[in-house]
């Protein structure tokens, strides 16, 4: 691990995890990955990451922690993260039914004993998906694709921006797009483009059972009001990238204001 400490990091964070008891992993854009210590520093953790990475996105699936790279996807393991020879901008990885699936910039593919798989969509970027048992849902530059597993046939949702993010709440899938918008299924087999007046949303994630908005005004809990979704404020302020949670506390990445933690 490099041993470089500083007291704060200000730069623009994409991404932050917790680990562990204590330690917070965080990705400033452009500048890797950093992992705070007891004393309240950070230190740079880029042991085996290459020096001028980006980081889209920081994962945790099974307690274990990844890294999607502009230059593949990462594994942590201890204080060393290891390459896992996926050749493509990697935006995010999860795992399903023992298998872990990544979205790059050339589709949807599939880890194998035999190595990377591609799966769906290998000319066109995958921004996130999500796993059902059912069905697969991927967010796409076009709008929100579904696959379906019995049928084996795929179903497609345009959109005139691309979907950056999924997320699903009450059983409604919902989509985040690069304009900042949020797209909301009708549970009738299409979506209404909702915009909240004064909001730019970057990010839906949910954490302990809630479905948290990031957004550029805040951290906000997506609820209805009269049957109309709304923002509800968590933490008003700088712009929030992303948020994880850990032992009644919600910590954020922001643009401008480094890590913040409120408690719940």
């Amino acid at each position: 691990m490099d041993k470089k400490k500083v007291d704060r990091i200000v730069f623009h964070h994409t991404s932050v995890r917790a680990m562990g008891d204590q330690a917070l992993l965080t990705a400033p854009a452009g500048r890797g990955v950093w992992v705070s210590s007891a004393s309240g520093e950070w230190e740079a953790c880029m042991t085996g990451l290459p020096a001028d990475v980006h980081v889209n996105r920081l994962c945790s699936e099974g307690g274990r922690i990844y890294a999607c790279t502009d230059k593949g996807l990462y594994h942590l393991a201890g204080d060393r993260w290891t390459d896992l020879d996926l050749p493509y901008v990697c935006y995010e990885y999860k795992e399903n039914g023992g298998r872990g699936y990544a979205a790059t910039e050339r589709g949807l593919w599939c880890r194998t004993l035999e190595g990377w798989r591609n799966v769906a969509y290998a000319r066109s970027p995958v921004y996130d998906m999500l796993l059902a048992p059912q069905f697969i849902f991927l967010a796409l530059h076009a709008g929100i694709s579904m696959y379906d597993r019995l049928t084996g046939s795929w179903a497609k949702f345009p959109s005139s921006s691309a979907v950056v993010r999924l997320a699903t709440d009450g059983g409604a899938l919902m989509g985040i797009t690069e304009q900042g918008e949020l797209l909301l299924g009708n549970k009738r087999g299409g979506f209404e483009r909702v915009r909240f007046p004064g909001f730019f949303l970057f990010n839906a994630a949910r954490r302990d059972g809630t479905l948290y908005m990031c957004a550029d005004r805040g951290l906000y809990r997506l609820s209805a009001i009269r049957g109309q979704p709304a923002l509800v404020s968590v933490s008003m302020g700088c712009p929030v990238t992303d948020v994880d949670s850990r032992a009644g506390q919600l910590h954020m990445a922001t643009l401008n204001e480094g890590i913040q933690s409120i408690q719940l």
